[in-house]
């Protein structure tokens, strides 16, 4: 759960400054783009590769099914490949392995082809190693039969989910828009930020170096806190000012410079008491009420500013602590979205939606939510939100509780669900590991993120900018990844050399 504090939102209306083409509309049918792995029968040939799964889980066209060798040991070497009947020419693989932790190590691989009975090892190079779906490609060959050797792991095993062979490079599936970030987050500790940036203008000065760079979505927390006691960026309202923000309204100069660059803001502050959880009422309701008193005086004060144009609902909902129910929390969306559009009618209201774990009930065992177990929950909550305008996923990809075959699977089916009840789908990409440890991810990783956003998602923010991206706030690798996204973004060359790319 996010619990951070008011936000600033710009959207990107343009790729003009986008070079890389974008991905055909429709993925060809011909043999050359066509994957032939589902010709063939999945297979493992080396002794120490039994699975206590099928292999044929790897080209069945299910995302979300896998196989993992366990048996006779966990040890490699194992092996995963497709037999076919006759010879095919191929020249490229993509391999969609269950997530990051389990593909193999950069250098602890080896593709290679049968032909006449003898196994060949392929010149091939392995792109996109950042993230767990690899291309595999080498010049094209003619053979019977084809497998992934892995020889070192990256951290315990490997898993596929899906094993793909095609004559040339893998076909770019249908994209709904460019894979860029419209904007992002900015999500800070109050005393972390006011240390780093000791004036307003060089907070406000963010806004021009995230617009830079396309990012012209800010979304900006200015409370902190929870269970009643917070604090605030915000000068003279009924929540205390932070003492470290004292003089100062660091939101009033990030929405100044937004207005000069042509920014949209949305603001948010902290989920009320009651929100992630059910709670007793009188203490939800003075939780509530003291918030709502809030952000009338906060939406006020800034209100003449020409980007402020949103409100974010910061709650993201945990199914299982309402016995995966959506009459509650639905009901607490929809009353502080008819807030927010009963007083500032012109606001554009987003409510997120966590693609997270999942279980029954308390006492069962968490697991990666399904599709279908998404909507049981979904379904109702959008359709009963009536004032909310924008569904936005939460893509946690990073946080180790949502992986990207997942996410892929999940994040089509809220589109569908937004697409049937008249809402926009966004989508909040990560940008950064978070969990064992908080740094950001390379620019390989966060653009398969993109790409699978792009395939369902009218708006694209990550999270967060100002900890992850931003140039200016100490961190080597930070700027770093801002430079390299700048790269992606504007068509330069997407990796430095080697980088996100391997050969065994």
């Amino acid at each position: 759960m996010r619990r951070l504090a008011t936000v600033i939102c710009v959207t990107c209306c343009t790729v003009a400054f986008w070079c890389p083409v974008l991905a055909q509309d429709e993925p060809q049918t011909d043999q050359v783009s066509r994957n032939i792995a589902l010709d063939g029968v999945a297979k493992s040939w080396l002794p120490n590769s039994v699975a206590s799964v099928p292999t044929s889980l790897v080209n069945d066209g299910d995302p979300l099914t896998f196989w993992g060798s366990n048996a006779p040991s966990m040890d490699p070497p194992k092996d995963i490949g497709i037999e076919w009947e006759s010879p095919q020419r191929f020249g490229a693989v993509l391999v969609k392995f269950y997530s990051l932790y389990y593909c193999p190590a950069r250098d602890g691989w080896r593709l290679e082809a049968r032909s006449d009975g003898e196994w060949t090892k392929l010149d091939a190079a392995a792109e996109n190693t950042d993230c767990p779906w690899w291309v595999f490609q080498f010049e094209p060959t003619r053979a019977d039969a084809l497998r992934l050797v892995v020889d070192t792991y990256r951290l315990n095993r490997v898993a596929v989910s899906e094993f793909e062979v095609y004559e040339a490079a893998p076909p770019g599936p249908k994209l709904r828009r460019a894979p860029i970030l419209d904007g992002a987050f900015w999500a800070f500790e109050y005393e972390h930020w006011a240390g780093d940036f000791p004036t307003d203008e060089a907070i406000a000065a963010e806004a021009g170096s995230a617009h830079a760079i396309g990012l012209d979505i800010i979304i900006l927390y200015t409370i902190t806190g929870r269970d009643g006691v917070f604090s605030t960026a915000v000068p003279g309202t009924v929540i205390p000012q932070s003492n470290w923000w004292a003089g100062r309204d660091p939101v009033q100069a990030v929405l100044a410079r937004a207005d000069d660059l042509g920014m949209r803001v949305y603001l948010t502050d902290t989920s009320p008491t009651g929100f992630s959880r059910p709670v007793e009422p009188d203490r939800e309701k003075r939780s509530g009420d003291l918030l709502q008193e809030y952000r009338k005086q906060a939406l006020d004060r800034y209100a003449k500013h020409p980007s402020l144009a949103g409100y974010y609902i910061n709650y993201e909902c945990l199914p299982d602590y309402f016995n995966n129910k959506a009459d509650i929390p639905a009901s607490n969306s929809q009353q502080l979205a008819a807030f927010i559009k009963a007083n500032w009618p012109k606001l554009h209201v987003v409510q997120p939606v966590g693609l997270y774990r999942w279980r029954q009930s308390k006492q069962a065992r968490w697991h990666h939510v399904k599709p279908d177990e998404l909507e049981s929950f979904w379904r109702p909550y959008i359709a009963h939100c009536a004032d909310v305008d924008a569904f936005m996923v939460i893509d946690g990809v990073g946080t180790g509780l949502a992986p990207l075959n997942f996410t892929d699977a999940n994040q089509r089916r809220i589109r569908a669900l937004c697409d049937e009840l008249s809402k926009e789908m966004w989508t909040d990409v990560e940008v950064a590991e978070m969990g064992a440890r908080y740094e950001p991810m390379p620019i390989g990783r966060v653009a398969a993120s993109l790409r699978v956003a792009a395939h369902h998602a009218q708006t694209i923010v990550g999270f967060c900018y100002f900890n992850y991206m931003s140039p200016n706030n100490g961190r080597e690798l930070s700027a770093r990844l801002y430079n390299d996204y700048r790269a992606y973004r504007f068509g330069e060359h997407l990796l430095r050399p080697g980088a996100g790319r391997s050969r065994p």
